[in-house]
This record gives structure tokens, sequence and C-alpha cells, in this order.
């Protein structure tokens, strides 16, 4: 954030934001968001990405302008915030790239190399296979027939001796075990400030 800019965060000034009044908000919304909105930008968020963090910053500090210390840097506190808010959706966008990914698999994940910032993926993609192999037998074996060996769903159906439909239900509690673990682990936010500039 530029902390070069005039503060407005006067204890008159945050004690009125505090009590919600329209003229407060506007006047911290004009002076800001174009700080948030250019640190958005600044970590490779693409347009419509940065006006989300916009809504959400603005949002979560309204939802919490009782709690505001008067003595406390609104410009820091937004910094903060908009911070945390870009990592989520960092590891928003990599979770989404890495599971079409595994979705699709028009290459094997193995040869992923050539693609940007391949490497990274094939660790993310390493951690995500771990994971996988803690997943209850029928889901783990799916998952990695579909991911490790390449396999359609038709072959692993085939392979299985199940019917396709039941293969399907397993690929999918498989993946939402994997994404809710990939939302809630703590490593993640390791993650996520490490890709920040990558995606």
């Amino acid at each position: 954030m530029d902390y070069q800019q005039p503060e407005i965060n006067t204890e008159k000034f945050i004690l009125e934001l505090r009590e919600g009044t329209d003229r407060a908000f506007a006047l911290l919304f004009d002076q800001y968001a174009g700080q948030v909105y250019r640190y958005s930008r600044k970590f490779g968020l693409r347009h419509e990405d940065a006006e989300g963090i916009i809504q959400e910053v603005f949002l979560k500090l309204w939802q919490k302008r009782a709690t505001l210390d008067p003595q406390r840097s609104l410009n820091a506190y937004l910094y903060k915030i908009t911070k945390s808010y870009i990592i989520k959706r960092k590891k928003k966008l990599l979770l989404e790239k890495v599971f079409v990914q595994l979705e699709s698999l028009d290459t094997p994940v193995a040869d992923q190399a050539e693609m940007e910032h391949g490497l990274m993926l094939k660790d993310f993609m390493a951690l995500i296979f771990k994971w996988a192999a803690l997943l209850p037998r029928g889901q783990r074996e799916v998952f990695e027939l579909r991911n490790k060996d390449h396999l359609t769903m038709d072959e692993i159906a085939e392979k299985l001796k199940i019917p396709k439909r039941k293969v399907e239900n397993r690929m999918y509690q498989a993946n939402k075990t994997l994404r809710s673990k990939v939302a809630t682990d703590k490593l993640l936010l390791w993650v996520g400030t490490g890709i920040i500039n990558f995606l």
C-alpha cells in the first residue's frame, strides 16, 4: 500500500466510521479504493479479481467498523486485510488451475514442466497425491487410476468392474475431500504466500 498518501484516520473520523455514517464510509472508500485496487494488480490479479478484492475488503471493514481502534492506522489495517484477501484469491486460482489439469489430463501430470510455473504446480500436485493416499480405498483407487495411470472413466469402470456412475461418484467424493483439505490446511497459507508473484 502507498504509505506516502495522507491518512484520514483521525480519532474523530474513526469514531464517525464506527457509528456507521455514510459520509465517513464514502470518504474512506474514496481515499483507499484506488490503493486496494493497485495493490491487488501489483500482485498479478486480473482487473475483475482486483475489483472483487475491493468489494471484499470494504465489506469486511464495514462489518467490523464497531471494533476499529481510533488509535490504529487505517492504512496499515487495510494493507493487512487486503493482503489476506489477495492470498485467499491466489490460493483459489491455484487450486482451480490444479484441478482443471487433474480433471482434463490431456497430457500426463509428469509432463507439466512445459507449462508456465510447471515446477511449482508439480510440487503442489505431489502434495495433492500425498493427501490422496489417505482417501478411502475406493476413492483412492479411482483417483490414482485417473490421475496417475491416466485412464478414462470408462476404462476405470471396466478395470474395476463397477458401473461408470460409481466411478464418477467416487471421483467426485475424492476431489471434494481434497479441495476441502487444500482450503483448510495451514501449509497452504505458506503456499499461497509463496506463489503470490507467480500466478
